[in-house]
């Protein structure tokens, strides 16, 4: 009779197979807990030209980071004339819930240290909350800011506080508040600034987006005013919004200001100001435009002080590697009579773009150049990116 041999099962074999499945899956399971690990920055150098100065090196400026997990670490250096004047050594992340930054500023050609900032935010039971702490020198500069922020119903809140630590002293604390007007479908807030020299610092109203008008020649009507007190003077900021409903334009302000007098009801000026908008060309190209009715105000209208009228262009320009480079053209205008101006006032041509040529490397352009007479001004920003 013919017997059938029934292989036998190797324990060794077995043992070996159960150590490699075990092996497989803790590999599989480490795996999946390294956390994703990412390293770059870059290299910018910033080269600026004049008519007394053809070529000078205005800085140049090393950041790398590391990022492993939910953590992130930088080096930030700046160099003039070779030499290191600033470096900074920082890190944030998540603990938990909370999120801790940190950064320490030194001056290395000097060995000098020139600040510590190190702060943490988390929520708690719908309070937003945030705490920084700030040294620097001279030690008497240093200080500690806390900030509350949340929602009570429909009032959002904003609570903060500014302390001096070196010697421990307060130093300012602010309370700000906005909540709807259901009525009049616009918004109200009010902030009250207090600090240690002057007591009550400020104290502001607002309301924003007043529906005036829905449909007045064409244009939608808001009304935004601003009521603030100071020691000194109390001052009413109405800005009237129009938003036209034109082929182009879509966004037009008129800014005024009344200055109050000496009594709580008097008024001792009526401004009105300026106005300034823009209107879109295509999808991206937008046209900026601005006018300031009284010399004290060209500042806040058009950003220089000595010219009271712009007219701007800006938009989108091709780029490489997914990203989209940007250009702005400005023109800017004197009051007339002005001697030192061109035709029609024109005073100043200004201009920039950045695109990103390659996928390691990106350039910048700033100039600026006066219609009359010396002054005109180059930069150029070189950034190579890894």
């Amino acid at each position: 009779m013919q017997r059938t041999r029934i292989p036998a099962i190797d324990a060794r074999g077995g043992v070996s197979l159960s150590v490699l499945l075990l092996l497989v899956t803790c590999g599989l399971w480490g795996a999946a807990q390294v956390p994703d690990v990412s390293f770059g920055g870059f290299f910018e150098l910033m080269v600026i030209s004049t008519q007394t100065a053809p070529m000078t090196a205005k800085g140049i400026s090393v950041q790398t980071s590391l990022a492993i997990g939910d953590f992130t670490t930088q080096v930030n250096a700046s160099f003039t004339d070779t030499l290191s004047d600033r470096v900074s050594f920082s890190a944030n992340g998540l603990l938990g819930e909370i999120a801790l930054s940190s950064t320490a500023t030194f001056n290395p050609s000097t060995a000098e240290f020139l600040s510590w900032q190190t702060g943490m935010s988390f929520t708690f039971l719908d309070v937003d909350a945030s705490d920084v702490l700030y040294v620097t020198k001279p030690q008497t500069a240093s200080y500690n800011l806390l900030t509350l922020s949340g929602v009570l119903g429909d009032v959002s809140f904003q609570v903060g506080t500014k302390l001096g630590i070196c010697p421990l002293a307060f130093w300012e604390a602010s309370v700000c508040a906005d909540w709807p007007w259901a009525d009049c479908d616009a918004t109200l807030g009010a902030c009250m600034q207090v600090t240690d020299t002057a007591g009550v610092q400020s104290i502001d109203f607002t309301m924003a987006d007043l529906l005036l008008f829905e449909n007045l020649l064409g244009m939608r009507w808001n009304l935004s005013v601003v009521l603030s007190f100071t020691p000194e003077e109390k001052t009413l900021t109405p800005t009237l919004n129009l938003q036209p409903d034109w082929f182009l334009c879509t966004d037009i302000e008129l800014l005024g200001e009344i200055s109050g007098g000496s009594s709580v009801a008097s008024i001792e000026s009526v401004l009105v100001y300026g106005i300034r908008g823009e209107c879109t060309l295509g999808e991206d190209t937008t046209i900026q435009f601005a006018d300031s009715l009284v010399d004290e105000k060209n500042s806040s209208l058009t950003g220089k002080a000595e010219y009271f009228e712009l007219i701007g262009i800006s938009g989108p320009l091709p780029s490489c590697c997914g990203s989209m480079g940007t250009f702005h053209l400005t023109a800017y205008f004197e009051r007339p009579p002005a001697p030192s101006s061109a035709l029609f006032g024109l005073g100043l041509i200004s201009g920039s773009f950045d695109v990103q040529i390659a996928s390691s490397f990106a350039l910048s352009f700033e100039a600026e150049f006066p219609t009359v007479g010396s002054g005109w001004r180059i930069t150029w920003g070189f950034r190579v990116i890894w």
